[in-house]
């Protein structure tokens, strides 16, 4: 698979693949995967290289106007990064992108689950809600997907804990109330604590008709005279190199600001921008917004951890580990007119951890090397303690521990009125930058609190140690609710069946504009309330299948009068 530098290319070299995929994260790299090896000719183009460059990071700069917001007196919560990837809480909202082969995969830690049922109906209390499938018909996907994460089985409730090595304790939570929710990890499958990093699939994605260009910034998408297709993309470096794409097809995989920016940026044919006839691009803005709901008391959190941590499952000949938390039922939504949310825990560990303090050493690291030692040696049976739980019981390690809180993120209700426009100000390809007016409705904030009280009405009904609750909780001042965006934009080119509220059809493709698909969160009918890289991947894979049947059906002579590998052609314009 050759890897192409627009930078190095000819002036004025004209691309003509089969597919023109836009982004190379884990979505693009994903549905090229699928792709390899067919007779479709393939040109990944990514913005940026292999390697992070502040130049290239530049270009995700946004003009936020909206959440989240500074506040007299109230700390905003952060992403919740911890350890080596702090800096990351520090990001500006919206901008927390990496333009570079892997996509957002170079920053995050892996956490994955895949929504509710619930999350995918059709909800009479919330208006635009439905997807055009089935969370079970959607199954099959999301095994591959799961597949190429490296994970075990997309099993996320209660009918995980019989497939558990040693699941938690009945705690006799009321299920009216409260569900076991868990989420697991995406690993290298040869470096384990290493979150999976999709620059490594672009590197084995060797195949005849794929080809990946890189510094290659789309700047438009120009459609034939009649609007009805694309006829071309353009495309630019930083350096200033330029290049034209005369493709068959094009899968838009920018993430969810950019699919935006770039469908209403691209004005040449259509006034209000591509796919945009119905003023509906870059509305629905949501992301999961994140809190903090209680915290424990120093000398609870062992008895609390027993219960919420990490728990084996061994499936293949090795063992992926879940993370237990709760969730909101989907008596209490439909009864109460609420939005689904889940809450985690979150441990941070002691500078005195011996198991931090072991791994240190083990890795070499000797910034600490007399404490670490110290540590290491007075803590024996502790360590052995660990071993056990982790190795024996399947179970997470035990840990030294300062604090323990639950975290939640909540699903969101779509607001015409959250949502990407173009702002007066622009980049250096002189494309509009985005304007980001993301808002947090009073459903989601009325979703957060009651998962918050219901987890402190079942703890203390359970006898379990009682959690102090976050301060606008417990005071019910919902002017200071203290929420943060988790870089996870959604739903601003939504799937649906009416072009009134949706911009791509039940397939991904562009109401009106044939060929044209998007591809990853900015598609969510509804923004669930779970990470979301798994469901973005089974819906990468589902479109994968698609683009194999459609492009299966082209003319023999099409398909085959054409060298498979993706050729570039000097030309002296379009």
């Amino acid at each position: 698979m050759p890897i192409r530098d627009l930078r190095s290319v000819p002036s004025d070299t004209v691309f003509r693949p089969d597919v023109a995929i836009i982004g190379g994260g884990p979505v693009g790299l994903t549905i090229a995967r699928e792709l390899a090896n067919t007779r479709c000719r393939v040109l990944i183009i990514e913005s940026g290289g292999a390697d992070f460059e502040a130049a290239q990071q530049m270009l995700n700069a946004v003009v936020n106007v909206g959440e989240p917001v500074v506040r007299d007196g109230i700390e905003k919560p952060g992403r919740g990064y911890n350890g080596s990837l702090e800096w990351l809480n520090d990001i500006a909202p919206f901008e927390l992108r990496n333009r570079m082969l892997g996509g957002s995969t170079h920053t995050w830690i892996g956490k994955c689950a895949s929504f509710d049922e619930i999350d995918l109906e059709c909800r009479s209390w919330l208006p635009v809600s439905g997807w055009p499938m089935t969370r079970e018909s959607l199954a099959p996907a999301l095994d591959r997907a799961a597949h190429l994460l490296n994970l075990g089985p997309n099993r996320y409730d209660e009918g995980l804990f019989p497939l558990l090595h040693s699941p938690p304790d009945d705690l006799g939570f009321d299920r009216d109330l409260l569900r076991p929710f868990f989420w697991q990890f995406s690993h290298e499958r040869d470096r384990h604590g290493e979150p999976m990093r999709f620059a490594n699939v672009a590197a084995e994605l060797v195949a005849p008709n794929i080809e990946i260009l890189t510094h290659a910034t789309v700047t438009a998408i120009h459609l034939d005279d009649a609007g009805r297709r694309v006829a071309s993309l353009d495309l630019c470096s930083l350096d200033g190199a330029s290049a034209s794409v005369l493709p068959e097809t094009v899968v838009l995989c920018g993430g969810g600001i950019e699919n935006a920016r770039l469908l209403l940026a691209s004005r040449s044919v259509m006034s209000a921008g591509v796919g945009n006839g119905r003023g509906v691009v870059g509305r629905y803005l949501a992301d999961h917004p994140r809190s903090t709901l209680l915290r424990f008391d120093r000398r609870d959190i062992d008895a609390v951890a027993q219960h919420f941590n990490f728990y084996g499952l061994t499936s293949g000949g090795r063992t992926q580990f879940y993370l237990h938390g709760l969730r909101l039922s989907p008596a209490v939504q439909r009864r109460e007119g609420l939005v689904n949310c889940a809450a985690y825990p979150v441990q941070i560990h002691s500078p005195s951890d011996p198991w931090a303090a072991l791994k240190r050493l083990m890795r070499g690291d000797r910034t600490r090397l007399v404490s670490d030692l110290a540590v290491v040696a007075r803590s024996p049976g502790f360590l052995a303690a660990g071993a056990f739980r982790r190795k024996v019981q399947k179970r997470g390690m035990m840990h030294k521990s300062d604090a323990l809180r639950f975290d939640v993120m909540v699903e969101q209700e779509l607001d015409t009125e959250s949502r990407v426009t173009l702002s007066d100000q622009r980049d250096r390809f002189g494309v509009p930058l985005p304007r980001v007016a993301w808002k947090i409705g009073s459903t989601e904030v009325q979703s957060v609190k009651r998962l918050a009280r219901a987890l402190v009405c079942e703890f203390g009904r359970n006898g379990l140690p009682q959690p102090h609750l976050v301060d606008w909780i417990a005071w019910d001042e919902d002017g200071k609710a203290a929420f943060t965006d988790m870089a996870h934009p959604s739903c601003t080119t939504r799937m649906g069946s009416d072009p009134a509220t949706s911009v791509v059809d039940p397939n991904a493709m562009v109401h009106g504009v044939d060929g044209l698909f998007v591809a990853g969160s900015s598609i969510f009918p509804t923004p669930g309330h779970a990470n979301p890289t798994l469901m973005t991947l089974g819906l990468a894979m589902r479109l994968a299948d698609h683009l194999k049947v459609r492009l299966g059906r082209r003319p023999e002579a099409t398909a085959t009068s054409r060298a498979i590998a993706v050729e570039a052609v000097a030309a002296p314009g379009i």
